[in-house]
């Protein structure tokens, strides 16, 4: 058997929907020991009852889906300061549609993107459809820059950040 620890939090407005499986278990013993631990963290407290466990034996035909994984459609890119990348459709390897939050539920940026660069001030994306640029400033949570030259990014960079340069991180790893 296995234990599987799993939020599900379902609101009228589905932006505030959340449902994430937390942790696998190999006992309801020590699965209760890691409910009552996550119940403690932000995102979950004061929403205990949502957290639960659900039990499955291994090699069973009863659980035809197998082991859950994440596709290259559904993922979180944790970022500097409490912002995240956060993309939630259902598998289409077209579809470069992204989130960017500050913290659980502020969303701040949702468009098509390809690659970031994360600062302590501020997130640059990249949309290479278009050739857009965008640079977020993390302490007013809005675009404060739109261009779609590399060296007219890093001219802006340099004069507001003082940054001398920067390199882009792929959104849709392979």
């Amino acid at each position: 058997m296995i234990y599987e620890l799993k939020f599900s939090y379902y609101e009228d407005n589905s932006e505030n929907n959340d449902e994430i499986i937390i942790a696998v278990y190999s006992s309801y013993k020590k699965a209760e020991i890691g409910k009552k631990k996550f119940s403690q963290q932000p995102r979950f407290k004061g929403k205990e009852e949502f957290l639960e466990i659900n039990e499955y034996k291994i090699n069973e035909a009863e659980w035809n889906e197998g082991f859950w994984r994440a596709t290259k459609s559904y993922f979180i890119i944790k970022l500097l300061n409490n912002y995240m990348i956060e993309k939630e459709e259902e598998y289409n390897p077209e579809n470069h549609d992204i989130e960017v939050k500050y913290g659980e539920n502020i969303k701040v940026y949702n468009g098509k993107m390809d690659y970031y660069y994360d600062h302590e001030k501020f997130l640059c994306l990249k949309n290479t459809e278009n050739g857009q640029m965008y640079c977020l400033d993390k302490q007013q949570r809005k675009i404060l820059y739109k261009i779609n030259k590399y060296e007219d990014m890093l001219k802006f960079l340099n004069q507001k950040y003082e940054i001398e340069n920067f390199g882009w991180k792929n959104i849709f790893r392979e």
